[in-house]
Order: C-alpha cells, then structure tokens, then sequence
C-alpha cells in the first residue's frame, strides 16, 4: 500500500493504533451476531423474480436497463421488492459480467438521475453489471416502522437487528442477479455508504459469494475502530438508532474498551476474499482516521492486494471518485 501510505493526510500516517483484541478469533461471524448484529436467522430465501420491463441501450448505448419485481420469503410470509438493474450491453450467456449489490438511500429510479452518486455508464464501461434496491423496501428504518420488513418474516425479531435484515437483502439480490443471462456470480461485488456500509461489511462477512466487499464511509460499526477515539460512539448510535442491532448491543455504550471485538476483526474476518475501505477527509462522525487504522490492523489477514483503503477530501457521500477507486483496486 505505498502508494496508498504517500497520498494519506499527515494526521493519518502518524496516527498509532490503539491496544486492540487479537486479529484472528476462532470465529468471528459467531462472536459479531453475539454482541452487536444479531444472528441472521435460518430458511430465507428469495422465492422468484418476475422481469418487468427491460431497455436496450441506455446510458450512451453502454448498458441494458432491467427492472424486476422481487419476493423474499421466511417462514411466515413473503415480501416483495423492487431492483434496477444496469448490465454492459455486450453481456450475455456467452460472455456474462459480474454484478455489484448496492442498496439505495433512495428510490431506485432516482439513482439514475444522480450520476455524481451513481456513475453507471462508467461501472458498465469497466465491464460490471450494478443491481440497485431501495433498502427500505427490505427493511424499514425505524424502531417502530408502519410497514414490516423481512425481519417480520421470522419468529423472533429482535434476533437481528436492521443492519442485519440490509445485509441479508444483499446476498437476496445477489440471488436475483444470479438468474438473469449476462451475470457472472464469480467476482461479485457488495458496495455500501455509511450504515448501508456497516451492511455491506457483515453480508461480506457471512456470504462467501460476495469476492469483494467495499465500504463507504461506513463508521461506528462498519469499518471504524472502536477503541479509537473519535466520531460516532455506540451511546450516540444505540440512542438514535436501537432498531440497527441486537438490544444488548447497547449495554457497551460508554465501556467499547470492554467489547471482546473490534471492526479490525470484521475486516479480517472476509479474508481471504477482498475489502476496500473508503473514508472523507472532513468526515469526522465517521472517524475516518479510525477506518484508516481498521485497515491497518485487519492487513496481515490479507494476502498482498487483499484489502485496499482510500481517503479522498470532502464530506459524508458516496461519489464517483469512491467507486471508481474501489473498482481500479476490485479489478486490479
């Protein structure tokens, strides 16, 4: 990461770690769902996917645009969603692409008017597919939502929390994108920003699908440290947002010193499947310093080239330099 080391701001290459647990635990998914996501619970599945519409040549002629209506199902109902997705025109069973999940903070129409925030025709142009779900439409966020999600579709709730139910909407979409002509399920890739980050990083963790996993400014429980000290704390996170995590989670409020994990455990727990972190210069309710030192720790789990780790300047968002940092290292 030399050249990674030399573009860093001063403040990131003289910032030490802090005394942090073991890297390697003997397992790690295990002691995550104990303490802070929840367990994802057993017999989910997607249970079809009907096309609804499909336009050839969009966005300058270099991708195809295919909507689908989605259902998940649990052992007490189904529930159905909405994807977008964006496939290289020269996919096909002959020559199929892989596929990037992401889930939207928006509606997924919306993203494509937002090409500062959803650079699609340059993702098809570096020869991957993006499949795109409004995450709300898998799991509402609120404590007390109007509408149920997929966590609604299990016996017991508040075995997982909301962090959880986006993490499983992923491999969910992954499911999807597996049966449309023109993907590739080798090489996939989950993408997320800020707590869809934290999402992506534990559906990396416990879908072995997933080749590469890339968060975004993901923060207080995505890829920051806990045991640095900066940003976002678990009293502000579990205060704002009890509904992201399991309850007990919150009983580490004021004590992460006590925590027997810390994210650098996450990141190494994908290994040796890759990870690239992505952190703002001015985003410091993230604590992108702490990101940084994620990285750090989590890299002798990793073979050379296995994790990755840019700072750009700016603030909290997911912009077109983020993704196509992170494709320049998933393709490298």
């Amino acid at each position: 990461m030399t050249e990674t080391q030399l573009a860093l701001p001063d403040a990131w290459r003289s910032a030490e770690l802090p005394e942090l647990p073991p890297l390697q635990v003997p397992d790690p998914v295990e002691l995550f769902a104990n303490t802070m996501y929840g367990r994802t619970p057993e017999g989910g599945r997607l249970s079809g996917a009907e096309l609804l519409s499909r336009e050839d040549g969009v966005l300058g002629g270099v991708a195809n645009r295919l909507r689908h209506r989605g259902r998940v199902a649990g052992p007490l109902g189904e529930l159905e969603f909405d994807t977008l997705m964006h496939l290289p025109s020269g996919a096909s069973a002959e020559h199929p692409v892989p596929v990037i999940a992401a889930l939207s903070f928006t509606g997924i129409e919306e993203t494509i008017d937002q090409p500062e925030r959803w650079p699609y025709a340059k993702v098809m142009d570096a020869g991957y597919a993006v499949l795109a779900v409004d995450y709300q439409q898998l799991e509402p966020d609120d404590p007390e939502p109007a509408e149920p999600g997929v966590r609604a579709l299990f016996d017991d709730r508040e075995q997982w929390g909301a962090v959880g139910a986006w993490a499983w909407g992923l491999s969910r979409c992954l499911d999807l994108a597996t049966g449309v002509d023109g993907i590739d399920p080798a090489g996939a890739v989950a993408i997320g920003h800020s707590r869809l980050g934290k999402a992506a990083l534990w559906a990396g963790a416990q879908d072995e699908r997933f080749a590469v996993t890339i968060a975004n400014e993901s923060g207080c429980c995505g890829a920051s440290l806990f045991r640095h000290p900066g940003g976002e704390d678990i009293a502000a996170i579990t205060t704002r947002f009890p509904h992201w995590f399991i309850p007990s989670f919150a009983a580490y409020a004021g004590a992460e010193s006590t925590l027997p994990l810390d994210q650098h455990q996450l990141l190494a727990s994908i290994a040796p499947r890759r990870v690239y972190v992505a952190s703002a210069e001015d985003d410091a309710w993230a604590d992108p310093i702490g990101e940084y030192l994620a990285v750090v720790a989590a890299r002798p789990a990793f073979a050379d080239g296995g994790i990755g780790y840019h700072v750009r300047s700016g603030g909290h968002d997911l912009l077109e330099e983020d993704w196509l940092r992170a494709l320049s290292f998933v393709r490298g």
